[in-house]
């Protein structure tokens, strides 16, 4: 794990060079403290790369180089012992190098081989073309600026600043307010963009122009023809284990973060199986009513693993809050990603360098409460479409409760789905912003919901805050959910087995039953979930009106917005607490953002 950047130029000039390396050294060394590295692979094309040491330790620096090419790569590739080639003569024992050599040999499609998380840049000296591409989950990230005399590109946004005029993209702009994130390819400015998940782009070094952009992986489409339980057990217990198994393959020990619930607890079970001394790290709340630590720890007792808690109050949050809108750059408005890079800090400071995580098992088997409530939605339509106005009409009665308002909406003459992580409801946006062309995919049924979210939320928001917040302290997260085999047994489910009756994640919970033990299972889902509620209108009062006073945000807003959503919150009307993260979260990053821009003159 690591992170690299790289910059063409029409012509050689030393001041460009000379900043990018600069600043992509300073913003990604987190990424990767163990080497730094830049090479001049042409008068042109430079390569930088930040390396975090995890697979072969002597050999495995970057940018690597042979005969034929150069690669910066920041990710894993699992089962790469097994896609190395016996007519191929391998220098190292690096996965950088399997990948490498597989390109060289086979082109992208040798992608298609690869089990892991990844993006890389690959330079051929024969076609003299450069190739960026990233995994289909989007786990790993890349970003890249393009001009008439400039071809940069990195794994944060910091490195392409001093190049971008640092403009608002509008489109974007209202996509962070939906979804609390913006989507790929877009970010917040109009001349940065990401590369997507799956996808490749060719670029001619000669000309600086994108010759084509190819999606090299498969689609994400469901069969659902499992309807069997015992069938769909059976696939997905062979899958789990068989992620888990390549997900702990490293030279430095593994790690689990353990939350206690479903999907941590299982991951951990799994884990501990193969590998009896792993450790697992927990965060815990002085909060009783947010605090897991007793199930994380019924998790640990049953298999006897070193169990490590940090328990943290808001000082912990306050620490991080104004670091934080440059720590995730890709701005995602989840306030418990702040959580996250304390539990990494955590494990870091006792040594570990990699750790386990659940991400993306409630996109794959439907473990968020929107899923559950769309599928009622539909069902309360048949009798609430002859009602039409029933969202108005609770708007009138409870003006504050948005998220009721906006249930009612879909019943009453809207029962699709939209996408989960939303923070400021469709019928509210409208109100907040006048920025014409708002349309958002929707989609009608449960399986078209999951395949949007795993489009949209899992690398646009998910893998994004969990990539920045592990990374800043130097972790690499491992996400055993995904992977294709994973996905390819939910998939193949029918849907009642994702959700039965009022069960979400029916089949993963029957699978956990037989490894976690139950009361991790069927209860509240909580999560990382923080009281900032309470802490706005306590000891971060003062933070947030300080970062809201004349924000830059008011000129595209309707005049007054942002402080009617802080005074509702102040004064109790309603729970806005997603609403004032994502305002001062975005507020902050994107100042802080073009101070990068400032500080380095081209």
């Amino acid at each position: 794990m690591c992170g690299f950047s790289g910059l063409l130029l029409r012509e050689d000039k030393a001041k460009p060079r000379e900043v990018f390396i600069n600043v992509s050294k300073e913003f990604l060394r987190e990424r990767g403290p163990d080497h730094f590295a830049y090479n001049r692979i042409t008068d042109r094309l430079t390569l930088t790369h930040a390396r975090l040491s995890i697979i072969d330790l002597a050999t495995g620096d970057q940018p690597k180089e042979d005969a034929d090419s150069v690669i910066a790569f920041n990710g894993e590739i699992y089962n790469y012992r097994e896609l190395r080639e016996p007519s191929i003569h391998y220098a190292t024992h690096s996965d950088t190098e399997v990948l490498q050599k597989g390109i060289n040999k086979h082109g992208i499609d040798f992608l298609r081989q690869a089990d892991g998380m990844f993006a890389f840049a690959h330079y051929n000296k024969h076609t003299r073309e450069l190739t960026l591409a990233r995994d289909s989950f989007g786990i790993k990230p890349l970003y890249y600026f393009k001009s008439q005399d400039v071809f940069a590109f990195a794994s944060r946004i910091q490195p392409l600043m001093p190049f971008s005029q640092a403009e608002i993209d509008r489109d974007a702009l209202v996509q962070y307010y939906a979804t609390r994130a913006v989507r790929t390819p877009r970010t917040i400015f109009t001349d940065i963009k990401e590369v997507e998940p799956g996808h490749a782009l060719v670029i001619n070094t000669d000309t600086l122009e994108i010759k084509h952009i190819t999606k090299w992986a498969l689609p994400f489409k469901a069969s659902r023809h499992i309807k069997n339980e015992a069938e769909a057990l059976a696939n997905l217990e062979a899958a789990l284990k068989l992620a888990v198994q390549r997900h702990l393959v490293s030279d430095v020990p593994v790690a689990s973060f353990l939350s206690g619930g479903v999907d941590s607890s299982l991951l951990t079970a799994l884990a501990a199986e193969q590998n009896p001394d792993i450790h697992a790290f927990s965060i815990g709340f002085k909060e009783s009513k947010f605090d897991e630590t007793q199930y994380a720890n019924a998790v640990s007792q049953r298999y006897g693993i070193k169990h490590h808690v940090h328990y943290c109050g808001h000082q912990d949050f306050l620490e991080l809050l104004e670091q934080w809108p440059m720590i995730v750059d890709d701005a995602v408005a989840d306030p418990s990603a702040v959580m996250l890079a304390v539990i990494s800090r955590f494990a870091r400071q006792l040594g570990y360098k990699v750790a386990l995580s659940g991400e993306g098992a409630d996109e794959l088997f439907a473990g968020y409460n929107q899923y559950y409530r769309f599928l009622l939605s539909q069902k309360l339509n048949k009798f609430c479409r002859f009602t039409p106005f029933a969202g108005s009409i609770l708007e009138a009665l409870v003006p504050n409760k948005t998220r009721h308002i906006q249930f009612a909406h879909h019943a009453a003459s809207d029962p699709n789905f939209y996408g989960t992580g939303r923070i400021f409801e469709p019928y509210l946006l409208k109100r907040l912003t006048n920025i014409e062309g708002m349309e958002f995919p929707k989609v009608s049924t449960l399986s078209d919901a999951l395949e949007l979210d795993i489009y949209h939320r899992l690398p646009d928001d998910i893998l994004t805050r969990t990539d920045r917040a592990t990374m800043h302290y130097s972790i690499e997260s491992r996400v055993p959910f995904m992977t294709r085999y994973v996905w390819q047994a939910a998939a193949d489910m029918d849907e009642t087995l994702l959700i039965n009756g009022k069960t979400q994640k029916y089949i993963l919970k029957k699978l956990a039953e037989k490894y976690v033990p139950h009361e991790c299972l069927y209860r509240r889902k909580v999560g990382f979930d923080l009281p900032l509620a309470e802490w706005w209108r306590g000891p971060l009062k003062e933070f947030m009106q300080e970062s809201l006073r004349n924000s830059w945000q008011e000129d595209y807003l309707h005049k007054g917005y942002i402080a009617s959503v802080v005074d509702d919150h102040t004064h109790m009307r309603n729970d806005n607490a997603d609403k004032i993260w994502a305002f001062v979260l975005l507020e902050n990053n994107v100042k802080q953002l073009r101070s990068v821009k400032a500080a380095s003159p081209l």
